[in-house]
């Protein structure tokens, strides 16, 4: 689970966002192309680490953003309904639960930028 917003900045979950679905992008790529080749599971904090999110621009966060969503709606598109594959903790997946867990993941963090740029009461 991600760390608590009090150490993520706005910028930092925008970039979070964009990690979040360029590798759902790759997940539904690899549904329609490769689904015996199963996806992985990531840790989303040793990501944000190893990317050094806090460094990140927060101007071209928002421009990768754009970018990673519109790749992300063509693949969730051209993915084939039936399409399944095995992810290691969760079983066997389709489009739909890929879709519905970037979605879930995007609307959180959306809540979670809008709530890291509230002044801090005191």
């Amino acid at each position: 689970m991600l760390q608590t917003s009090s150490s993520w900045s706005a910028s930092m979950y925008v970039w979070q966002l964009v990690d979040v679905l360029r590798i759902g992008t790759e997940r539904l790529l690899t549904l329609s192309h490769d689904p015996d080749r199963g996806i992985t599971c990531w840790d989303e904090n040793a990501l944000a680490r190893d990317r050094n999110y806090h460094r990140l621009s927060p101007a071209v966060g928002l421009l990768a953003f754009r970018s990673a969503a519109r790749d992300w709606v063509t693949a969730a598109l051209a993915t084939p309904a039936a399409a399944q594959v095995r992810h290691p903790r969760f079983g066997m997946l389709g489009p739909v639960e890929v879709v519905r867990r970037n979605a879930h993941e995007v609307h959180h963090h959306l809540w979670d930028i809008h709530r890291a740029q509230q002044p801090v009461p005191g």
